[in-house]
């Protein structure tokens, strides 16, 4: 009888694909603002429901799918992956991720909830700055610094070429900073560095040589 150990060559790699799509796919869908210090402006945004809701439930999707991408990587490098870092880099990103999640569950359906309830989704905003804040920056920090350790597994694994390897190494280090910019705008850096990150490892994960330029 088998173990039922699945082996590298089984695992999926749509995920590597699935968070840096979706994420992007509801970041374009939620309705800008510019300026988060600015609660009307959060509130008219919140007032376009539709959008609202399924663009933060499309990124909440997005990481709880993005959270599998470091096990996934790891076991498709297999001993090329720096053991120690490994180790660290998968429950970071695990963590992060299911804070990015609780933070964009709560932000997209918070607002809409006290307008229903006889309120105003200026009243969430205004009561739940230091909570949402505080849950986004931990996810943030947790998910951000595991994606750049994973980037660095895979660059000194020699899976890259030298130009892929300073394409995902600058779009982890931007998924990483975006976030401490209180502006929508920011959302769009942190689109545009999952894509960076992850279609070069995707590629080289799935191509025969294992390089990609």
């Amino acid at each position: 009888m088998g173990s039922g150990k699945m082996k590298p060559k089984q695992l999926p790699t749509w995920p590597l694909l699935f968070f840096p799509v979706t994420l992007s796919m509801g970041i374009l869908i939620i309705p800008l603002v510019p300026d988060y210090s600015d609660h009307v402006a959060a509130a008219s945004a919140a007032g376009q429901t539709l959008r609202w809701f399924w663009g933060h439930m499309l990124c909440a999707a997005s990481f709880g799918i993005g959270a599998l991408t470091p096990w996934i990587v790891v076991g498709l490098l297999g001993e090329r992956a720096n053991a120690g870092w490994r180790t660290v880099c998968v429950p970071l990103m695990a963590a992060g991720g299911a804070l990015y999640a609780a933070g964009l569950g709560a932000d997209g359906i918070g607002p809409l909830a006290m307008s229903v309830g006889g309120g105003t989704a200026r009243m969430f905003f205004d009561g739940s700055g230091i909570w949402i804040t505080g849950v986004f920056m931990g996810g943030s920090i947790l998910f951000g610094v595991g994606l750049l350790l994973q980037v660095l597994i895979v660059v000194r694994s020699g899976l890259l070429s030298n130009r892929s390897r300073a394409v995902v190494l600058l779009a982890a280090l931007i998924f990483l900073i975006a976030p401490t910019i209180p502006s929508g705008w920011a959302l769009y850096g942190m689109a545009s560095a999952s894509l960076g990150v992850y279609i070069p490892i995707w590629r080289a994960l799935t191509e025969p040589s294992g390089i990609v330029d």
